[in-house]
């Protein structure tokens, strides 16, 4: 049972500290409109490569077609809903933008969790590999999630602390991977594709439209390509 929970903290720390090393990151980022709409352009173009690359493609793999696209379809549901209720309480775009990517992002990770609680089962040392990997991707993660709630002008205490709770599903999938051993794929592609839908409509509704607002000109267009070709970069 020890061994069951040093995973699990595994999966804690990976999410947590990850996401909230990028949190703290946007800290420390110049707070202009032309930078703050290269770096919702960054977002959106990273965010996609995610989309189309990993999330997606590994779904269709796991789960064939169908599963993945009823996945795909309930994530983006699952956003307008969200989107109607809490458009009644917050009329700041950038935190409805945020609120959004941190519930992708946070769906994302519940199966990255099963993958790394699944993973100690199967080699010992592929488990620390694989959890030293989720941590550095984790970073761009959180920052990503970090920007729109720079842009609205929250505090750096929530900023951080936003950051942070989008991490803990780390943490319990990984506790589940653990215990239970290999999840279903069906499963899992499920997870995934859901997460896809809702990273696609939030990147197409919310954080593009929201990042030529900012600024008028060619920052977040530009921002976008180097987002995705730094996701390339950081997978690759």
């Amino acid at each position: 049972m020890l061994d069951l929970w040093i995973i699990t903290a595994y999966g804690f720390f990976v999410g947590v500290i990850g996401t909230g090393l990028g949190g703290l990151a946007s800290l420390f980022i110049w707070n202009t409109d032309r930078v703050l709409s290269f770096l919702l352009g960054l977002t959106g173009g990273f965010m996609l490569f995610i989309v189309t690359f990993h999330l997606l493609p590994e779904s269709f793999i796991l789960g064939g077609y169908y599963p993945s696209i009823i996945g795909i379809v309930c994530g983006i549901l699952l956003v307008i809903y969200v989107e109607s209720n809490i458009s009644l309480k917050s009329d700041n775009p950038f935190f409805k933008s945020s609120l959004l990517l941190g519930i992708s992002i946070a769906v994302h990770n519940f199966p990255e969790g099963l993958a790394l609680g699944s993973s100690f089962l199967v080699q010992s040392d592929l488990g620390p590999l694989l959890s030293l990997a989720m941590l550095l991707h984790n970073i761009p993660e959180g920052l990503a999630m970090a920007l729109p709630l720079k842009v609205g002008k929250k505090s750096p205490l929530r900023i951080v602390l936003y950051t942070l709770l989008i991490g803990i599903p780390t943490g319990i999938g990984a506790f589940l991977g653990a215990y239970i051993g290999m999840i279903s794929n069906m499963f899992i592609s499920l997870c995934l594709a859901f997460a896809g839908g809702t990273m696609l409509y939030i990147i197409t509704d919310e954080i593009i439209p929201n990042a030529k607002t900012l600024h008028t000109g060619r920052a977040s267009s530009i921002g976008m390509v180097l987002g995705f070709i730094i996701g390339i970069l950081l997978y690759y």
